[in-house]
Order: structure tokens, then sequence, then C-alpha cells
């Protein structure tokens, strides 16, 4: 694979995608005709992202099972984890899980149902991207983004430190309101001068002090949309964003937007089923229909840059326009992978830190 510094804003695609349905009938026939009625998910992406899935896997599913999928977006999983804590009903009969972080948490607490190797089959996917609880979903990046129209060539950044260097990068900086699957700590502690390497455990006291420093001039998003909305428009000039999110946001709207991998983070999203589903089967099948739909994964991978760790895809499925944007390669070498274990033993701790932090002047 070529490798790619800051990335240009135009990229040409030349297949249209159909309105039907990708893939053909990928569920087992006894699998499939049990199923019924309708399946709410737990969606911790929203925007381009669920509009992507609607259009592509979900709608194959529906196509097949009959099953009508609808999403109820979360920004973060602190309802879901409320709701398991209460005992109360749930309407969720899938989970999607922003971090396999917050997916350890929730299964080492006992709140999902193990998956059924008849529906659900593991076998398509590599060794490492699945337990007996969920499936490792979507690989994303969490990257340096900044707006063409500001910043380019000689004098745009190179690293996500620089987001810290107001000097070179004037004007406000985006950042997600949200400690995890953000990179706000893990910046902070990089352009402090952290070795990647040493990044974790994440030393608090210092992270909260480097982001001290420049605190007025954050701008902070909460979902991925807005986030675009505020680089593209230039009220932020430099930032951290989602890696498929910008690409949408160039491919379909021409948005002046690149991003650099060097020091960036990735992180991984997972499928699971929580105890309580009511719709239990479908939500099964649903995981199961996702890992099974390979011309449904190109679509989506296509949409969103997101990819799923499927035996029967490799990069060449996508095409090479889609380098530059997928977690892979020299991108994933140059970026560091988001620590799951430590997440999943500290985050509600680094949450209630991170909120005092927000709420002090």
């Amino acid at each position: 694979m070529k490798a790619f510094n800051a990335l240009a804003v135009a990229i040409v695609f030349t297949a249209g995608l159909s309105d039907m349905a990708f893939g053909g009938d990928v569920l087992p026939s006894n699998v499939r005709d049990k199923l019924s009625g309708e399946l709410i998910y737990y969606d911790a992406s929203g925007g381009a992202l669920s509009r992507a899935r609607d259009e592509t896997t979900n709608k194959d599913f529906t196509a097949e099972t009959k099953v009508s999928v609808k999403g109820d977006f979360n920004s973060d999983m602190t309802k879901f984890f409320a709701a398991e804590d209460s005992g109360a009903p749930i309407p969720w009969s899938m989970i999607e899980f922003s971090t396999l972080g917050e997916f350890i948490r929730a299964r080492d607490a006992g709140y999902l149902e193990k998956l059924d190797p008849a529906v659900v089959p593991v076998s398509n996917l590599k060794e490492g991207s699945y337990s007996e609880y969920g499936v490792d979903a979507l690989r994303y990046g969490i990257v340096l983004t900044y707006n063409t129209e500001k910043f380019s060539g000689a004098s745009a950044p190179k690293s996500l430190a620089d987001i810290f260097d107001t000097k070179r990068f004037p004007g406000k900086r985006c950042m997600f309101k949200y400690p995890q699957f953000g990179a706000v700590l893990e910046s902070a502690l990089l352009a402090d001068g952290v070795p990647r390497d040493k990044l974790y455990p994440l030393d608090l006291d210092r992270a909260f002090a480097k982001l001290d420093k420049i605190k007025s001039d954050i701008v902070w998003w909460g979902n991925g949309d807005e986030a675009i909305r505020l680089l593209s428009s230039g009220e932020c000039g430099i930032g951290i964003a989602w890696s498929g999110r910008v690409f949408s946001a160039v491919k379909n709207d021409k948005a002046p937007l690149a991003i650099e991998w060097q020091d960036s983070l990735y992180s991984m999203s997972a499928y699971a089923v929580p105890k309580g589903a009511p719709n239990a089967a479908a939500g099964q099948a649903l995981i199961g229909h996702f890992i099974s739909d390979t011309e449904g994964q190109k679509a989506l991978v296509k949409k969103i840059t997101y990819t799923t760790d499927i035996k029967a895809l490799d990069l060449a499925d996508y095409g090479d326009e889609l380098a530059p944007w997928l977690v892979a390669g020299k991108n994933a070498e140059k970026a560091i992978k988001e620590d799951a274990g430590y997440y999943s033993k500290n985050l509600p701790a680094v949450v209630d830190r991170f909120n005092r932090w927000i709420a002090t002047n």
C-alpha cells in the first residue's frame, strides 16, 4: 500500500450505489424463518455512519428477513449502563459499543447474552476479532483534521500534538466533549512530550494541566456531524474528528478538509446482544447477517471507510481510492491504538474527572 500524508480533498468515485439490496440471502433458512417484528438497536454512532448502515447492511437484513431495523442514537454508553444497572426493561435487541473498552466493561458486568454460533458464524471473522459475547464491528480513525482553506501545504499540521500549538495554528480547535474515543486526553499527553508507547495508563493530572492551556480555545462537539460542520465552516481551523465522517464530508459535500494519521488514534466498535433484549433472536441474526453480507460490507466501507475483520474481504476489495482513509497499512503504523483494557477498568473515574474539569472555568 502506498504511504499517504495529509489528504487531499478531491476524491472521484465512478461506481454508483443501487437502491436495491447489495447481497443475496446469507442467513440459514431455519434462522430467517423464525424472525419477525422490529428490532431497535442502541446506536452509538448516529449521523453519516448510521445513514450508511441503513443504506447498506441494515437494508440487506430487512430485505432478507422483513424485520425492520431502527436505531436509538446515544452519543455515549451512559444510557445503556444506567438501564442495565437499574434492572429496568430495555428496548434494545442489539447494542453497538463505540469501543472495545465499553464492550469489555459490559461483558464483565454480566450485561450481555452469549452469541449463538448457529446464528452468528464467527468463523467468518479473523482470529482475535470476536468472543462468545460479541464481535468487533468497525475499525475507525480518531484523527487530526484541519480546514484546508486555513492551513495547507507546508503550513499544514503534521501530527496530533499540533492541536496544542496555538502559535502556528491560531484560532479555535474542535474536540469531542467526552474523554474516550476522541483522543482528548491522549493528544494532551502527546503534546506534553509523553512518548506514544508510554501513553497508558493515562497521567490524568498531566493531561488536564496541558488542556488547561488551551481550554479557552476549544469548541466542543457532541456528535460526528457537529464536528464536520464546525471544521467545514472554518469556525475551527483544526481539531479531532472521526475519519469516516471526514471522508463522507469530503466525498459528498466537497468539504475543505484533510486528515493526518501521524499519532492519531484508532479504535474498534463492537456489536452484542444485551441481557433482557425484547427481540434477542433478531439481535443475534442482525449480527450474523452483518458479518456474512460481504457485498453489503463493501458498499458500507465505500460510504464511511470503516472496516470489519471479515476473512473473505481484504483491502483490495475496497479500491485504491479508499486507501488514504482506512485504518490499515501505513496509516495504522502512524496511528496509535486506543487502549481498550485501560478504559474498561477506568472509564467511570475518567469521565467523572473530565466532567468536573469541563464544569470549571
